[in-house]
């Protein structure tokens, strides 16, 4: 059986869809994942969610609460104000700090995001023999960089009821 993790880049992923107006269904994307993999016998062993946040940003607070208690592993920090107002915001080391602690216990890597900073990581686990399902928000939102070094790419927004418009 081999084994796999997701890891999910929750401010990308955010930003992207808050910008249309829609919402993400953490749980229901956790249920596709899992039942996706036990038909190709598959084990999810870790799901992983990546969340920075404000101090004063309570619904971002109550995302990371609601991600925790559907079963993902949450790891989060607060971001970082600059002098000129501007934030910043991003777990992209730590996201892929894990994914390489990981990486000689998975055969699978589900990257969720469509941040292009994510090829080197890519290319890194396919050297490695690793098997990397990309998904992410359409192709636009999604950098065509990423898309292209994995195995396999998946729409978020085409996985039923996962993206609530």
């Amino acid at each position: 059986m081999k084994k796999v993790a997701v890891f999910i880049d929750v401010q990308n992923i955010q930003q992207v869809f808050e910008k249309q107006g829609a919402e993400i269904r953490y749980d229901k994307l956790k249920e596709y994942l899992t039942e996706k993999y036990q038909k190709e016998n598959g084990e999810i062993i870790k799901f992983s969610a990546f969340i920075p946040f404000k101090q004063q940003d309570e619904n971002r607070l109550k995302l990371i609460d609601a991600i925790s208690l559907i079963g993902y592993r949450v790891l989060s920090k607060q971001a970082k104000e600059r002098p000129d107002g501007s934030v910043k915001a991003n777990m992209d080391i730590e996201m892929a700090l894990e994914i390489v602690s990981l990486s000689s216990v998975i055969d699978e890597f589900v990257i969720i995001t469509g941040d292009s900073d994510f090829e080197p990581l890519i290319d890194f686990l396919s050297r490695k023999g690793k098997r990397v399902l990309l998904i992410g928000p359409g192709r636009g939102p999604t950098a065509i960089e990423i898309i292209r070094a994995t195995d396999e790419f998946e729409n978020l927004d085409e996985i039923e009821d996962v993206v609530l418009k």
